[in-house]
């Protein structure tokens, strides 16, 4: 799910919340119950942007990702296929601790170029959006040190961390609650791995890792990713350092709802090494590309989301006005 958008002119104010328009019981797609975490104890995080603010000055923090190399990064296919007004516009914050931090210039953003997913992924609640994976190649290098990369999971690794009852811990800048950001910082929280028979509810593959959060009687929530946490990392601490082993996919349609079998669902890295390779090799084809000509010559779609209902619709200037004057706008996904 994007979150709602800011105006660069209005830095510190936060437009209206993007609302799931999942049922009740169903599936969405910032952390919950979570504690400020720093960039240097998970240098390998960034995070995903729409990035207009040097024509319009909209942007926004949407999803989380971690770093390959200077040039890739890792996140869910869920945050970049199908709508061409965000990934026209998409740049990546490397290493971002506090969002304030891309206004200040701490935090540079760059323009993203290539993005790659599986033919196979499907945006549909109803599959558990499977193969939910992608991979963003970047215009220029991440001023990153490659000893900040991530750490990825193989397959040997699972026999160790493919135990019901294994913390692991999911860190990114979502919504705090549902409908709610109250945090611009990095925010991190625990989960327990559960078996797929444990978390029947989120129709998890043999790809997918569902995981609970312990509940919190102050908030009357499970530890939990929300809105805006999409793409971002879950870790695995393997007793000397954080392997990344899922990608944040979806979760119930109330963040932390205490009365769901499970918090959040990840698509498992370990089993897609083979494919991250070929990406980082040259050997797959981007699903798409973005160009500086397509961004200056840029017309919106019939389905794009950026500007319009929840179902979609076409740009509408009165939408761009509206959030000119203190409204959000609304995106058609239902995810975290």
């Amino acid at each position: 799910m994007h979150k709602a958008f800011r105006l660069a002119a209005c830095a510190v104010v936060s437009l209206g919340p993007v609302h799931a328009v999942a049922t009740d019981g169903g599936a969405s797609t910032y952390i919950v119950n979570g504690i400020s975490v720093s960039i240097q104890t998970f240098p390998s995080f960034s995070s995903l942007y729409f990035d207009q603010l040097d024509t319009s000055g909209l942007y926004q923090n949407y999803c989380g990702a971690t770093i390959l190399d200077e040039y890739h990064v890792l996140t869910a296919a869920h945050c970049v296929e199908g709508d061409s007004y965000y990934y026209t516009y998409t740049s990546i914050a490397p290493q971002l601790e506090n969002e304030q931090q891309v206004l200040s210039g701490s935090v540079q953003l760059i323009r993203a170029s290539e993005f790659y997913y599986p033919d196979t992924f499907v945006d549909n609640e109803a599959l558990s959006w499977p193969d939910d994976i992608a991979i963003v190649k970047l215009e220029n290098p991440m001023p990153v040190d490659p000893s900040d990369y991530v750490t990825l999971a193989s397959m040997n690794d699972i026999l160790d961390y493919d135990v019901v009852g294994t913390e692991m811990v999911t860190i990114g800048h979502g919504y705090t609650r549902s409908g709610t950001d109250d945090s611009d910082g990095l925010q991190g929280t625990t989960q327990r791995l559960l078996s797929r028979s444990g978390c029947s509810s989120a129709g998890t593959s043999s790809k997918q890792l569902c995981l609970i959060g312990d509940y919190s009687p102050e908030t009357d929530l499970l530890n939990s990713t929300c809105g805006g946490d999409s793409g971002g990392p879950l870790y695995w601490y393997n007793g000397s350092q954080y392997v990344q082993v899922g990608i944040t996919s979806y979760g119930p349609t109330q963040c932390g709802n205490p009365d769901s079998d499970y918090s959040s669902a990840y698509t498992e890295v370990a089993e897609y090494r083979g494919w991250i390779a070929d990406v980082l090799a040259g050997r797959e084809i981007p699903q798409v590309i973005v160009t500086e000509f397509d961004r200056e010559n840029y017309t919106p779609d019939e389905g794009d989301s950026g500007f319009g209902d929840e179902s979609g619709g076409s740009f509408s200037w009165a939408w761009l006005l509206a959030l000119i004057v203190g409204r959000g706008l609304q995106s058609h996904r239902s995810r975290n």
